[in-house]
């Protein structure tokens, strides 16, 4: 089929679930959209510890199969219910448990790729380790289509930690709370999890919180340690509680309690998706030291604009969601103001994209991340595999310069 395109010089987008956020698998010129998701062949190879799945697995559906047998896969990305692993890794998908186990990249041992001219590439493999020649396996992880079609992946499971306890710590400002996440790492401890939630967030989840927390909190961190001793597990979550500081901290006293307080997190995605209005999603990371001045640049740009932004995100690992909330009357205002917050994080030494990609909304920053020596070399590539650029065209690379008022402004885009 992709050959055939090739030949004909039509568009071919690949897509999973389309949970993606900045509009990857978006066909903005038309073209033929495969539909990876029947793809769902899944293996559990206990002896070497990997899977071997089709790009259309939900991600949770490896969770599951890979804790059949004591092991884990271990990105977590909130969409995991929904999301496919072949969309996770188009993306470099991130999550809740990156801070300790890494991201998506780290897990992909080997895949079978179908190339622009319908060649057929298998890379890497079940084995732990190879050190021959380029890992070229790699070079498609992140790329989001653009490169090559992923139709079968191999994945590094490890062993499942047999305990896990978390618990929630209140600040009175959210600037407290974002000093807290280096103060706690430079402790020396590594939580699987460290989530910061601003008052905002935390109103949209009122419901779902524990009753302990009191009333009002302006921001909270929710940590999580694991482990195969349940009481150093426990220990362990209350020294990080204690380095954290606070007003007040809640601990999950059980399994469903600390499954409540997960439920709570994950949810915010889901309220902000039901409710009467217009919502932005962004993705940004900085360096751990700049996460409170981050946090405070987000701030300002919200009081500057006139904007209501809910804020959370993987403070442990610099990741943060900031997320516009706007009313149709407030349109024009919302480019503007996230232009200001990509600026920021990259003059922090950030990214404009931890763990979405940059898709057809944030292509037009991708030079003021990476410069134009390293885009340039991008394109090359790009060139190399698709020299005629019919793989999800109109994505990562800049076709206008980066203005503030470049995301909406796009016609055929409406959020």
């Amino acid at each position: 089929m992709v050959r055939v395109c090739a030949e004909a010089g039509l568009p071919v987008v690949a897509r999973g679930a389309g949970t993606g956020l900045s509009g990857g698998p978006v066909a903005v010129s038309g073209g033929v959209v495969v539909d990876l998701t029947r793809l769902s062949r899944l293996e559990i190879d206990p002896a070497d510890g990997c899977a071997v799945a089709g790009p259309g697995v939900i991600t949770a559906t490896l969770q599951a199969a890979a804790a059949e047998h004591g092991l884990m896969y271990p990105p977590d990305p909130a969409s995991m219910a929904m999301s496919t692993i072949g969309g996770n890794v188009a993306c470099n998908a991130g999550g809740m448990s990156c801070l300790k186990y890494g991201v998506t990249a780290d897990y992909v041992t080997g895949l079978t790729v179908v190339l622009a001219d319908g060649r057929v590439l298998t890379l890497g493999g079940r084995t732990r380790k190879r050190a021959s020649g380029y890992r070229l396996h790699q070079l498609f992880v992140g790329a989001e289509g653009t490169l090559g079609l992923i139709t079968e992946l191999v994945l590094r499971l490890i062993p499942r930690p047999r305990h896990r306890a978390c618990g929630m710590v209140a600040y009175q400002s959210v600037e407290a709370c974002a000093a807290a996440v280096g103060r706690l790492l430079e402790s020396g401890h590594l939580p699987v999890a460290l989530e910061l939630l601003d008052r905002s967030a935390l109103q949209l989840i009122a419901d779902h919180l524990p009753a302990g927390l009191g009333a009002g909190p302006e921001a909270v961190l929710l940590v999580e340690q694991d482990g195969n001793d349940a009481a150093q597990v426990s220990r362990d979550v209350d020294n990080m509680i204690e380095r954290l500081g606070g007003s007040y901290a809640v601990v999950a006293r059980s399994a469903a309690e600390r499954a409540a307080f997960w439920q709570a997190r994950r949810a915010i995605g889901e309220y902000l998706m039901t409710r009467p209005h217009n919502y932005l999603p962004e993705d940004i990371a900085v360096p751990l030291a700049a996460v409170p001045e981050m946090v405070a640049a987000i701030r300002a740009i919200a009081e500057l604009y006139r904007l209501r932004i809910v804020l959370f995100g993987h403070a442990g690992d610099g990741n943060l969601h900031p997320v516009i909330v706007f009313d149709d009357d407030q349109r024009a205002r919302v480019s503007p103001a996230c232009a200001q917050i990509f600026r920021h994080a990259i003059r922090l030494g950030g990214t404009i994209s931890a763990e979405h990609g940059l898709g057809a909304l944030k292509r037009d920053f991708a030079e003021l991340e990476h410069g134009p020596a390293a885009l340039a070399l991008m394109r090359e590539v790009k060139q190399l595999l698709d020299p005629q650029g019919i793989l999800n065209p109109h994505k990562i690379f800049p076709e206008r310069p980066a203005e503030d008022d470049f995301l909406l402004a796009q016609p055929g885009w409406q959020l």
